[in-house]
């Protein structure tokens, strides 16, 4: 049996409209279609992430007594929740009733758990070496959805719009992830900003092209993909993509418009976790 490292990886920002979910089912279809065993998790009460996979009716009833909100609430093995899309591909689904999960982790959280903030980071721990990648679509919000979701990752994708209203998301997520590595609590120091993904991205507007470079000129901050996600109206297709053109989202191809920039996103993600020559080399020294 193949031995894989699970990178686990929340598409964060407080922001709404700036494609976390988007990115979360695009690049879980992308590392897929690369061949990488790949889980998402539907964090979101919204559940846009669950919708937009476009389940079968077996696959929604299935999601109505085995999803997030039940791990959370009634301590349910994430292994029972696991929903296999494609053969690569595997769902946790979100559900409603997360509204009253995050209610609860707000108010009374030692009714859920001794440690309520490492509930999801527990959950996903028999997963370590199961997945190649498990990626996060997390709430417009900063609570403790979010802050679990946090805390159970390895590492963090800030997707964001090149606009000044954006980057007051960007700079608030930002100093979310000091405090849960530098803090006091120091609730998860191993965290990294993976890098910051601008999308929605349209190159015939000045504004946003300057507000890129000023982005790219800081790099000592954090690190910002080199693959941009453009404005496109395939993207309005999330979640009704079956209905408008009669393929699934695992179905498209790989030059389509919609999963093409998310397929170049994957192999730059790719790139980055390749070892180096260095440890190559030392590896078969020892």
């Amino acid at each position: 049996m193949t031995q894989r490292t699970n990178k686990i990886i929340c598409v964060a920002n407080q922001k709404g409209g700036v494609a976390k979910t988007t990115t979360t089912a695009y690049l879980g279809a992308a590392l897929a279609r690369l061949n990488k065993y790949v889980l998402v998790v539907d964090s979101d009460p919204q559940c846009n992430l669950t919708y937009s996979l476009e389940l079968d009716e077996p696959q929604q009833e299935f999601t109505l007594e085995n999803n997030l909100a039940t791990i959370y609430e009634s301590g349910q093995a994430a292994e029972d929740c696991l929903l296999r899309i494609r053969d690569n591909l595997t769902l946790i689904a979100g559900s409603s009733d997360l509204v009253m999960t995050e209610i609860t982790l707000d108010s009374n959280p030692q009714s859920l758990a001794q440690e309520p903030e490492r509930m999801m980071r527990n959950a996903l721990t028999p997963f370590r070496n199961r997945f190649d990648y498990t990626i996060i679509d997390c709430p417009p919000s900063q609570g403790m959805l979010t802050l679990n979701a946090l805390v159970a990752s390895d590492y963090v994708i800030i997707p964001t719009l090149a606009s000044v209203i954006s980057l007051t998301g960007l700079e608030r997520m930002l100093e979310q992830i000091h405090e849960i590595v530098n803090g006091d609590m120091a609730l998860n120091p191993e965290l990294k900003l993976l890098g910051v993904l601008l999308t929605r991205f349209r190159k015939d507007r000045n504004a946003e092209v300057e507000m890129e470079e000023k982005l790219r000129a800081v790099p000592e901050e954090f690190h910002v993909f080199k693959t941009v996600i453009p404005d496109r109206s395939q993207f309005g297709l999330l979640g009704e993509l079956k209905t408008q053109t009669g393929k699934h989202l695992m179905d498209l191809s790989m030059v389509s418009y919609s999963l093409l920039p998310y397929l170049t996103l994957a192999m730059e993600i790719e790139k980055i976790f390749a070892p180096t020559k260095t440890s190559t080399a030392t590896k078969s020294k020892a």
